[in-house]
């Protein structure tokens, strides 16, 4: 009886609290349904929350990214490739999802700890993704705002940060974006 009590009680504090203070949670899309062809083409990784700051200590160094998305010869297949500025120097990246329909998240080729998923955001040429690995010597839990053009309102990244913040990710940054972009090489 009173455990009863007390899951109540935590219940209605939290339906109290939600109506003070409006969290909106992202939108989480499944991506054994997406429609992968609209978002094929160049994206800009614009800014980044994680739960703690060495859930983004990857990310200080780089000034900017671009990166390129493409479908692969076999449908369930998608290749990211990436430049990537830190200092002066460019770094190509490429990385392998594989999309399973009957799974909500990506599978990341080489990282099977590893689930990324992709969330709506309220900028139309934007899209959020979460990159979250809960086993494994290196935990962690981030949130990414990419968008088509390399330059966004301060709305929609503030907007980004508070969504991310609903899900208790309290540590942010926004990329420099001061240098020039590195281009991606043509895959053969």
């Amino acid at each position: 009886m009173y455990y009863k009590f007390w899951s109540y009680l935590v219940y209605l504090y939290g339906l109290a609290a939600q109506t003070i203070w409006p969290c909106e949670e992202p939108a989480k899309m499944s991506a054994g349904n997406l429609n992968t062809a609209e978002y094929f083409g160049s994206w800009y990784f614009i800014a980044a929350a994680g739960e703690s700051d060495s859930d983004l200590q990857m990310f200080k160094p780089m000034d900017n990214t671009l990166f390129d998305l493409q479908g692969a010869g076999i449908p369930e297949r998608l290749v990211l490739n990436g430049a990537i500025k830190v200092g002066n120097h460019c770094i190509e990246k490429k990385w392998i999802y594989y999309i399973h329909h009957y799974r909500d998240d990506l599978e990341l080729e080489g990282r099977p700890l590893m689930k990324t998923y992709i969330f709506e955001s309220d900028c139309k040429d934007c899209i959020i993704m979460l990159e979250k690995q809960d086993e494994g010597e290196h935990q962690f839990k981030r949130m990414m705002l990419y968008a088509r053009s390399a330059t966004l309102s301060s709305e929609h990244i503030e907007h980004f940060q508070k969504k991310a913040a609903c899900v208790g990710m309290k540590e942010f940054m926004v990329l420099p974006r001061e240098k020039e972009y590195c281009l991606i090489e043509p895959q053969i």
